[in-house]
């Protein structure tokens, strides 16, 4: 009997709602568990009819093996009701979960028991998705935490749906913060920059992206990979890099460095090799330069035709002197540009040292080469802009061979005709000959054997003594050095002291000739207000220590300084503005100053006038001319110079007894020559004035020029 067919007190609206039009499966069944009804729902789940379940009862919807409906109809016998899952079996044997609610209830007088119940497979599937998504998500988040990389993942809206730990310390933000805010909104620092750039990129493109940028909110330089999520949004992973690029800088700074000092040791090497082969004042080929060069012009041009062209400035020390170093390093740069602009392209230009210029004429007539020296000439005599215009003129020496000739010997050479311009007057162009070389050759020699000669102890001293024409004394003595050569026997000063100067022997030369000057004029102290005269050359009076080893030799040989003096050319002092300096200590210590040779150079009373001058020496040129009104006139005009500055006067080459009485007359103080003494050792010297009685007097001479026995008096001494 169905439920239908069966006495009921239930409203008939509440049995359709609870039993006929229930969601649940239902079930009515008797006290001891027969069923009475079915519900259509109960039919659909359990795939029988109403009429097929009533027959079957209790056992054959429930799965057996399932014990748990025991211990469900024991509670509900003792409780009522029950509520669990069970295992329900199927028309077609298959079995599936469901929940189940039953509860007993008094039909009438009659014990009844509805059974409730719905197929809970669908939620257990649903459950185990979401544990399974939960466990995913679980071992996702597991995952972004234990990675080293910072991650920050954002919405296809650009909220932030997560961020990992390490990206949380890193920023200094806690998720709570930051997850479901607007990215742009939370780190504005972003917008504009290269990350907003990439993140947009990739969450429109959909392709992922990888860049290096420095996020300066954080002072983070950071590694960045960006990739598309399927749900739209982007995940971000990032890490830092600073420290590889710290260490990637340092290695570029090194490598930076590397090649910067490899540069510079290349440009140092450059710069070390120009300046082997340059000339650093004017930019010139230097000596080991223009050597260079001419050897590659060779190399090409094996019998090209050299013309050398040796230049020098004249008198180029006086501009030094006068107007300083850095005047004459102006002179020389813009004569080496007026040099350079008239050489040829072909033609090496050289800067030799001091004011030498060297210039290689290659294959070059001799007509083009003189008309090119005298076009050096006259760039020279242009005016030079130093503040003032200054003209300094130059002298050329030109050597040339017929065919390949080495380039020493037509240096050599072309020097020899330099040489030889200078002396005859500056300011020309002399070719090279046969005459030079052999004085060339001869200068060679001289040199060589003059340096054999201050090893061998060769040189010697001999002295002239000048008479005093106004007292019957000799007053002055002056110290003059000599060469015994081996082979040439006594040579005089004139041939080797210009050999000397030019080759800077003159320095030993002079230091020795003075040592021993002073150490004969301490021989000669018993002699009352004798002083030694030394000559002293230019060269020596530039040397600032000069002085001091002078009073160092004096103070050894325990000789006062009033009994020596220092001899200086006039050229000297017109030439060497530093020399006052140096004649001034000598002469505030005692020792007196001479000028020799005067009348041959440039002075002037005001020149005079700038230096401590004790004597004038008037030179041998002027006393021989004495006898002529202009000879007389000239010696007058230095005496009455000499008088205006104080100085003593000295006249030298005294041959004849007319030009004795001459100077006597004039008001020379003093005389020397070969009519009164000859140059000789110490121990020759007449110091004293013989008294024979063959001597006579001779009116209006000085006694000495008057004790004249018979025609040889001079030869006697």
């Amino acid at each position: 009997m169905t439920l239908d067919q069966a006495p009921s007190t239930l409203p008939r609206s509440l049995h359709e709602a609870l039993f006929i039009h229930a969601l649940d499966g239902v079930l009515i069944t008797s006290a001891d568990g027969r069923t009475l009804g079915a519900n259509a729902r109960a039919c659909e789940l359990l795939g029988r009819t109403e009429l097929e379940l009533v027959e079957l009862g209790r056992d054959g919807i429930v799965d057996r093996r399932d014990r748990r409906w025991r211990e469900a109809l024991e509670t509900r016998a003792r409780e009522g009701a029950f509520r669990g899952v069970f295992r329900l079996r199927r028309s077609d044997g298959s079995t599936f979960p469901a929940e189940v609610s039953t509860a007993t209830f008094l039909d009438g007088d009659s014990p009844r028991a509805y059974v409730s119940f719905r197929d809970v497979s669908t939620a257990e599937a649903e459950a185990a998705r979401v544990e399974a998504t939960t466990r995913r998500a679980a071992e996702v988040i597991d995952s972004l935490e234990s990675i080293s990389d910072m991650y920050i993942g954002v919405d296809a809206d650009w909220r932030m749906t997560y961020i990992n730990a390490q990206a949380e310390a890193r920023l200094g933000v806690s998720r709570d913060e930051v997850v479901g805010k607007d990215i742009w909104a939370r780190f504005p620092a972003l917008l504009g920059t290269v990350f907003e750039e990439t993140y947009r990129q990739v969450a429109g493109t959909g392709r992922a992206a990888t860049f290096e940028a420095c996020y300066d909110k954080a002072e983070l330089w950071c590694e960045a990979r960006v990739y598309p999520l399927r749900r739209g949004g982007i995940a971000v992973y990032f890490r830092d890099v600073s420290e590889r690029r710290a260490m990637e800088q340092e290695r570029e700074r090194l490598l930076t460095a590397e090649r910067a000092a490899r540069a510079a040791a290349e440009r140092a090497q450059r710069d070390l090799a120009h300046r082997a082969t340059h000339d650093e004042l004017t930019g010139l080929l230097n000596r080991a330069g223009m050597l260079q060069e001419v050897d590659r012009v060779l190399a090409g041009q094996p019998e090209a035709r050299l013309t050398v062209a040796f230049i020098d400035l004249d008198r180029f020390k006086l501009v030094n002197d006068s107007l300083g170093h850095g005047v004459g390093d102006r002179v020389l740069s813009e004569f080496a540009r007026r040099l350079a602009a008239l050489a040829g392209p072909a033609d090496p230009v050289a800067r030799f040292g001091g004011d030498e210029f060297v210039v290689v004429l290659v294959d070059r007539s001799a007509e083009e080469a003189a008309r090119f020296a005298q076009q050096v000439i006259g760039a020279s005599r242009e005016p030079v802009e130093v503040g003032a215009r200054l003209l300094v003129t130059v002298s050329v020496g030109l050597a040339t061979a017929a065919g390949p000739a080495e380039l020493d010997i037509l240096l050599r050479e072309a020097d020899a005709a330099l040489y030889r311009a200078k002396d005859t007057g500056r300011a020309r162009v002399v070719w090279f000959d046969e005459q030079m070389h052999v004085e060339s050759v001869r200068r060679v020699e001289i040199e060589n054997d003059l340096r054999h000669a201050l090893d061998r102890d060769e040189l010697l001293v001999e002295y002239q003594p000048a008479f005093d024409l106004r007292v019957e004394r000799i007053c002055h003595v002056e110290a003059l050095v000599r060469w015994r050569h081996p082979a040439r026997g006594l040579v005089g000063p004139q041939e080797f002291i210009p050999v000397a100067e030019e080759t800077g022997l003159i320095h030993r030369i002079g230091e020795r000739v003075l040592a021993r000057a002073i150490e004969q004029a301490g021989r000669w102290a018993h002699l009352p207000q004798l002083r030694v005269w030394v000559n002293v050359s230019p060269q020596q009076l530039v040397d600032r220590e000069f002085p001091a080893r002078l009073a160092a030799q004096l103070d050894r040989a325990g000789l006062p300084t009033e009994r020596l003096g220092i001899e200086v050319t006039e050229s000297a002092l017109a030439d060497c503005s530093g020399v006052r300096e140096v004649l001034d200590r000598m002469h505030d210590r005692g020792v007196a100053i001479a000028v020799d040779d005067f009348g041959t150079g440039y002075s002037s009373l005001a020149r005079l006038k700038e230096f401590p001058v004790d004597v004038i020496k008037v030179d041998k040129s002027f006393v021989h001319d004495l006898g002529t009104a202009r000879g007389e006139a000239l010696v007058a005009g230095i005496v009455t110079l000499a008088r205006a500055i104080g100085a003593h006067v000295i006249a030298e080459g005294v041959e004849t007894l007319p030009q004795l009485s001459a100077l006597s007359a004039l008001g020379v103080d003093s005389a020397s020559g070969y009519l009164l003494a000859r140059p000789s050792a110490p121990e020759h010297l007449p110091l004293t004035i013989p008294t024979e009685a063959s001597f006579r007097w001779r009116a209006g001479l000085h006694p000495t020029v008057a004790r004249v026995a018979g025609t040889s008096w001079s030869r006697s001494w």
